[in-house]
């Protein structure tokens, strides 16, 4: 019978091994280089975003500067930084007024349950600009085409928000504007400048007989179609322009 040698062992069968790990820990790190240049390159244009966002010549999130700010000046705020949430509140940078704030979210938490249960939320929004806190309502909805007097079912929303502001020492301006549409001819008011006025006017008579305001605190200023958010090339555009403003200023009003 012939014999049977013994089986000759491989001592170098760890290199196979060894081989398709170091295959497969190339291939890993190739992929997550590959990655992280993605991400560098999402970062710098997320990065981008922000600085142009908060250092640009847009206000859209420039909720005060701290500087001086003269009540009659309307400054180039485009649109303001609309509140984000379901009622609208958002963190506030810094710099922002104290009293600004609690104004804001006193005046937020007295509309919240209408603002959350009715269309309100097409016909008020609450922004912060330059100028400080401010509520801007759409004239769509607050006035017939033409008139000056809102109409009655936003009596509520005026006193409500009145009850807020007039608890403060803020001086307060009513801001009215229009977009470029000549009035018809016969009507009440022959301009812009007259009807975004009287709009602005009507708010101020109606919240010194309601709450009895100083006149100090009070004033009203018409823009016509001076200062539009939007091009009023389109309806979407000029109803956009159609607005009043209530404008809870930075300036304090001076006591003495």
């Amino acid at each position: 019978m012939k014999k049977k040698h013994p089986e000759h062992v491989n001592l170098e069968r760890w290199l196979v091994s060894y081989a398709d790990f170091i295959t497969l820990l190339f291939a890993f790190f190739v992929v997550m280089y590959s990655i992280a240049n993605q991400d560098k390159a999402k970062i710098k244009q997320i990065t981008e975003a922000i600085e142009r966002t908060f250092r640009g010549p847009s206000t859209m999130l420039d909720m005060g500067s701290g500087a001086a700010v003269n009540v009659f000046s309307n400054p180039g705020s485009d649109y303001g930084q609309i509140i984000d949430t379901t009622m609208g509140r958002s963190n506030a940078r810094p710099e922002m007024d104290p009293e600004i704030q609690k104004i804001a979210a006193r005046v937020e938490d007295s509309l919240a349950y209408q603002l959350q249960t009715t269309d309100l939320k097409d016909t008020v929004k609450l922004i912060y600009d330059d100028r400080g806190f401010v509520v801007r309502f759409s004239a769509n909805k607050l006035f017939r085409p033409g008139e000056a007097a809102v109409e009655k079912q936003f009596f509520p929303l005026l006193e409500k928000i009145g009850k807020v502001i007039a608890d403060s020492n803020r001086v307060i301006r009513i801001e009215g504007h229009t977009d470029d549409a000549q009035l018809p001819v016969g009507g009440k008011f022959e301009t812009n400048w007259e009807l975004s006025t009287a709009r602005a006017s009507w708010i101020v008579r109606y919240l010194k007989a309601k709450f009895n305001f100083p006149t100090a605190r009070l004033s009203a200023a018409g823009f016509a179609d001076g200062q539009p958010l939007a091009p009023n090339k389109t309806e979407e555009g000029r109803a956009l322009n159609r607005r009043i403003e209530i404008v809870v200023t930075n300036q304090v009003l001076n006591q003495n």
